[in-house]
This record gives C-alpha cells, structure tokens and sequence, in this order.
C-alpha cells in the first residue's frame, strides 16, 4: 500500500472510527422506522439483521450482533467441516446454501449451489485460497466462470483468512467515506482516487421507493460492481483496507479494537457497522415520483429475474418475487399468488409434517387419484382441482431456490419443508409472507 492517498485514506478514517464524521441517518423502508448513529462504532452498537433459526446447528432464530456472531461462528463451522480433513461436496453444498439463508440472498443462489453441488468443495478451496493468496489477477480469480457476488462474498467471508462480506450496502458505505475523505483533504480531491474507487450495487426497491447505494456525489464517481473477478478483486482490497485501518495507530483506542461480549473480530465488526450506514445514503426521503410509486396498488418487484430449471426434466425458466407471490416466464408465463403457495406448502405439512415428500405432478395421475402424494397433488387442491398440475414444477423450483424445500435425496427426488424460513400465522397455518417482505427488502443482495 504505497499509495500516498490510499495510505491518507486509512489514516484518517482510522482517526474518525468514533467520531460524529460518520454520524448518519435514515427510515428504514421496512419498518417506517428512523435509523440514526452517531459515529462508525456507534453504527456497530445498533446493528440489526434479522435471521431465522437454525435448528440443526443449535442456533436460535434472532437479529443483534451477539445472535449474528454466533449464527456465523455456527456457519462456519460447519463450511469448514465439509472442507477438511477430505472435502465433501453434498456437505458443503448444505453448508453454503445455509449462509445464503441466513443472508437473505437464496434467489439463484441455492439452485446453482444445488446443481454444481459435484466438485463444489474443491471449488471453494481453490478460491479460498487464491483469495488468501492476495493475488488479484490469480487464474482462478479471473477465471470468466468464476462466481462470485453477493451470496459467495459472506461464503468465502467465513472461511478466508481476514475477508469482509463486500456487499451492496458494505460497498455503499466505504465509497460513502471516501466521499467525505476527498471533501476534507487539504487541497480537496476533485475525483476519487483508482484505489478508493470501491464498485457499488443498486438496492432492490422497497414499498416502490428505491434505496440510494451510490455514493458518487459530482465529480466524485463510482463504477458500478459486476460479478464474478471484479466483486472478488474489489473484496480483498477493501478487506486489506479496513484491516490496515484498524491496524494503524490512530485506531488503538477505538471501540473496534476494544472487547465486547459480541464474540466477533474488530474486522468483523467494522464491517457490521458500514453495513448499517450503506442500508441507505439518501436518508430515505422519498422523491414525489417515489412517493406515487409507492402509492399505486401493484408493489415493485425485485429487481431482476433470477434463472432456475424445473426439477425433474431441467426445463429453464425465470422467476422473480412479488408482493403477491411469484411471476415467472419461459416458454410461457404463469404466476403463484401467495395464496396458493400457502396452500400448498399447508398441505405438504399435514400430509407429510417433518417427513419427505416427491414431486409427483403426473398431470394425468394427480387428477385421476393414481399419483402418489406429493407437490403435485398439493399444488393441485391449492388450484382448486384445475388441470394445472405440471405448473408445480416450477413452483418446487422457486420454493427450492428460496429454501423453503430442502432437497434430501437425488435419486428420485424428495424434499422437506423448512419450517426454519416459515411462519405460523395466528390460525396454526404455515405463511411465506414474511419471508418474501424479507426477500423484497433483501437488504444484503448486490
């Protein structure tokens, strides 16, 4: 780091960690709730993400600090498990799928860990430690098939040697620092320096209003951050920055280099504290055009649509989540209403509780009686009895992408529910709308 101005940057924010320069606020889109810090360390004592349960790791469902730390400390125990000593890749599929839940960000995520699962293991050792290596132009960090974007970040997070989780609103706050840096030096800089120049990510809209994850304020401008060499050579830079912060000795007396009861790292916890300033830069005021957005009757879509395949026959299809369920188009478009997702998931648990269940979507055996019990036939009384019953291969799908089946065996195919990511309702009845308000918010996606 012989830059003369990266090595001013980390003096001085290294400076600032308590102070009131990084003091911000905002209302928080989910909750209508306003948001406000202080300072960086300050940030960190309010952090919050909420996350479910974990049963099989022993981890209880919560949404502070301590409950994170340990949920990742669980996490990545079991990664490093399914790692060493011989890796095994049905382990470390279950494993990173885990993070992704416990991140937010399943959608396209879970489906490619599900099928590149042979080989997986050596996948992630490979990159971990082409990571560790520091080498930005590694051959496998600029491999074109090299994936790598908001959910392998907090993978490779936790079994790297000192890697942030480099997300949208991680990403959104550093650039956000490196804006007040260049207004403060003594002359002002003009334009943001190559090696502060942190890529960042749009923030999915929420309630029609869009979070603001740009910092570019002028002259002062941002590139946008693709996936895949460019998020994995930015991570291990802002990784090497935030460390060298902490490091230098205007950070001795920090908050962040002092013990709490958190169990986390000072680099963990920096990172926890610019991932609740990047949530929003705007402050969340809303734009009169937002404003009307956020009025009319359909709600915003996620941004995007995410690729999936049908289980059995690996038809290609996109999907996306609303606020009323899922849309999807391939060779055609069919949409789920919650209600019918609901139906159907309510099914599989009274027929089949804690227990495996098939696919089994015959279209000519479920209407007949002949098929056996399965996603098609519970899909099939959430319709009403129709003649619809293939269209559950997409909805086993999506809901596997999302977690809320768990695959369990691969032969012939049979899922579980994750009764993890679903709630109870006031009426006993399982209900996945909480956890699309979470995915809609999606707070960590890039």
């Amino acid at each position: 780091m012989a830059q003369p101005l990266l090595n001013a940057f980390i003096a001085w924010m290294s400076a600032n960690l308590d102070s009131a320069t990084f003091a911000h606020q905002y209302q928080n889109r989910m909750s209508d709730k306003p948001w406000h810090c202080s300072s960086l360390f300050n940030a960190y004592e309010k952090y919050h993400w909420p996350h479910p349960a974990i049963e099989h790791l022993d981890v209880d469902k919560g949404s502070n600090i301590t409950s994170n730390t340990r949920a990742l400390a669980a996490l990545q125990q079991q990664l490093q498990r399914a790692l060493a000593p011989a890796p095994e890749d049905q382990a470390a599929s279950r494993a990173a799928i885990d993070v992704m839940i416990w991140g937010g960000v399943q959608n396209g995520n879970v489906s490619w860990l599900t099928n590149n699962c042979d080989g997986l293991a050596n996948l992630l050792i490979s990159t971990r430690d082409a990571i560790d290596s520091g080498e930005l132009n590694h051959s496998v960090l600029v491999d074109p098939e090299l994936r790598f974007n908001a959910g392998m970040t907090k993978v490779y997070s936790l079994i790297c040697k000192q890697l942030v989780i480099y997300d949208s609103r991680v990403a959104a706050a550093l650039g956000w620092a490196v804006v007040k840096f260049c207004q403060q030096a003594n002359p002002k800089l003009t334009q943001v320096p190559p090696e502060l120049a942190f890529p960042w990510a749009a923030a999915r809209p929420t309630k029609g209003i869009s979070k603001q994850r740009d910092p570019s304020q002028g002259n002062l401008r941002f590139p946008s951050l693709q996936p895949g060499t460019v998020h994995a050579q930015w991570n291990i830079q802002a990784s090497r920055i935030l460390a060298a912060v902490l490091a230098h000795a205007n950070a001795k007396d920090s908050g962040f280099n002092k013990h709490d009861d958190s169990g986390g790292s000072p680099l963990r916890r920096l990172e926890a504290a610019l991932f609740m300033i990047g949530y929003d830069l705007g402050g969340g005021a809303a734009t009169a055009m937002e404003t009307e957005a956020s009025q009319s009757a359909m709600p915003a879509p996620t941004a995007g649509w995410v690729e999936c395949w049908t289980p059995s026959h690996r038809k290609p299809f996109h999907y996306r989540v609303t606020g009323q369920g899922f849309e999807t188009h391939g060779k055609s478009i069919t949409r789920y209403p919650l209600q019918v997702v609901n139906d159907t998931l309510n099914y599989l648990w009274r027929q089949f509780g804690r227990g495996k269940f098939p696919l089994a979507n015959s279209a000519d055996g479920v209407p007949a009686g002949t098929s056996e019990e399965g996603i098609g036939t519970a899909y099939y009384h959430a319709i009403n009895r129709q003649q619809r019953v293939p269209e559950s291969s997409r909805l086993a799908a999506i809901l596997e992408d999302l977690g809320v089946i768990q695959l369990v065996s691969r032969g012939k195919k049979h899922w579980l529910l994750n009764l993890e990511l679903l709630e109870a309702n006031d009426k006993g009845t399982l209900d996945i709308a909480p956890l699309l308000l979470r995915l809609l918010e999606d707070q960590a996606q890039d």
